[in-house]
């Protein structure tokens, strides 16, 4: 541990300095600013909204690129070149917040409206923030702006927490080789990921819910680096999967990259979605490949009564398939499947009233 640790400080100084250089001799500074939108989300008087100014190195997004393509667009999306102490301006209604961006290029918004403040009254599910870039260290001028989608759900029957990788996505980051989960990350695009079986017609009908009108909010948490968001978005689009805010982490350093530390990120994004819709109950769904029972068990313990159901999809090994069944065994207030298909998945909800 001790090691890991020292490993992990190095690297971290490293990488300071790797900052430090690029910026003294202005590497990049050829290239345009952009901003990296992300979807967030919130209430009529809670805003939660992340993003990230960068310099833009020309990402394809096409689902026909070629081997290499992926690979050099790949390789740009983890050697961004993000831009530290950027004057950013958020605008969402009647609310302005002014923030700086961190060393890593990312600002971020929190905001709770005080009881005695305005509310931001547009009641539309999905709503935009303007963000502009108000100044960039060094530089005289700039003006780039953009907008952020925010999800603000009113009335809904329940919400819907998906994990990402081997729930949706195909990835193998359960595989014991791990070499398969670096080829799926490295080497192919949005439109060469292949999703599950009946996932998309299972999310679609929890999405419109048991009348086939609604719109039941979805939320995507995964341990994979923001730096992914936009193939990830794609992926979504590409696959009938509904729209809605996918929560990324900051990519860690690998020896950074704890079992803890995996936790801790999908509990507090779980958490955090959790607290903001108090009055929403919600269903859960993961995958027995890492530990996302864990984490939806607890969340169900924090909130007695507000999960319908927690499916988890079964990776097909035998020693973690056990260890979920041991698990649903310790809980009875609960609807916890293991499941072995979408289409099974979709079957228990609609015997229990929540798809059509």
């Amino acid at each position: 541990m001790a090691l890991k640790n020292t490993l992990s400080s190095l690297g971290k100084i490293v990488h300071r300095e790797w900052d430090e250089i690029v910026d003294r001799l202005g590497w990049g500074r050829d290239k345009p600013v952009s901003i990296a939108n992300y979807i967030g989300f919130g209430r009529e008087d809670y805003l939660y909204l992340t993003g990230r100014v960068l310099r833009d190195r020309g990402v394809s997004r096409n689902e026909r690129d070629n081997l290499l393509d992926n690979v050099v667009n790949n390789f740009k999306r983890f050697n961004s070149r993000e831009i530290r102490n950027a004057e950013v301006a958020i605008t969402w209604g009647e609310h302005t917040f002014n923030r700086k961006t961190d060393s890593e290029g990312y600002f971020h918004v929190e905001h709770h409206c005080p009881p005695d403040g305005h509310v931001h009254s547009n009641h539309g599910l999905w709503q935009e923030a303007e963000i502009r870039v108000v100044s960039l260290p060094g530089e005289e001028s700039v003006e780039v702006s953009s907008y952020a989608e925010v999800v603000v759900p009113t009335v809904a029957e329940f919400g819907v927490i998906s994990d990402i990788d081997d729930t949706i996505l195909q990835t193998d980051v359960t595989s014991r080789l791990k070499l398969r989960t670096m080829v799926h990350t490295l080497l192919k695009n949005a439109g060469k990921r292949h999703a599950f079986s009946g996932v998309s017609d299972f999310y679609q009908a929890l999405s419109l819910g048991p009348d086939g009108e609604g719109f039941n909010p979805f939320f995507y948490v995964s341990n994979s680096p923001w730096n992914l968001y936009d193939l990830l978005l794609d992926f979504l689009h590409l696959n009938h999967l509904p729209r809605g805010p996918v929560l990324l982490r900051d990519f860690g350093l690998p020896s950074e990259d704890t079992i803890t530390s995996y936790k801790t990120h999908k509990a507090d994004m779980v958490k955090k979605i959790l607290d903001t819709y108090p009055d929403f109950p919600f269903i859960l769904v993961g995958d027995s490949g890492e530990h996302d029972t864990d984490i939806y068990l607890e969340a169900a313990r924090n909130n007695p009564g507000r999960i319908l159901a927690i499916y988890i999809r079964d990776v097909q090994h035998e020693r973690r398939a056990r260890r979920v069944e041991e698990l649903i065994e310790t809980v009875s207030d609960v609807d916890v499947k293991l499941v072995g298909s979408y289409a099974e998945a979709k079957e228990h909800a609609r015997t229990n009233g929540w798809v059509y």
